[in-house]
């Protein structure tokens, strides 16, 4: 499959398709459980930010970086790993809103680009769960 630049930066399947041996048909699993397990998980990160369960946040921003992980999105994985540090340090002056947006935004973009990848290279068509 062919990957232009703009969705390298959302989206790098290379290191996955390595991991599992090439085996399109566990790509595909992979990009399902990622469709079916981030707006979920987003709705209660949303949520635990508004509680102010600072551990269970933690506990749910560590569980998801690994989905971006898996599409190979470092940033956000990144992004994810350092929110999951400053919350164990109950480190002050976190932009938990900002981090959250960003989050939301971006995770809604890697959502769409795996349903076109999905129909497109793996004629795979399916809607995520809200």
């Amino acid at each position: 499959m062919e990957i232009r630049k703009d969705e390298t930066q959302l989206i790098d399947l290379v290191p996955l398709r390595n991991l599992l041996g090439g085996k399109e048909e566990s790509v595909v699993e992979i990009l399902s459980i990622v469709i079916s397990q981030i707006p979920p998980s987003l709705i209660e990160i949303r949520s635990l930010l508004e509680k102010q369960d600072w551990d269970a946040l933690r506990n749910k921003v560590h569980a998801i970086k690994s989905y971006y992980g898996y599409v190979g999105n470092d940033k956000l994985y990144n992004m994810l790993d350092e929110w999951d540090a400053a919350l164990t340090r109950n480190q002050p002056g976190i932009d938990h809103q900002g981090i959250m947006a960003k989050l939301e935004i971006k995770s809604e973009a890697i959502l769409e680009r795996i349903q076109q990848m999905l129909l497109n290279n793996f004629a795979i068509t399916r809607k995520p769960s809200a």
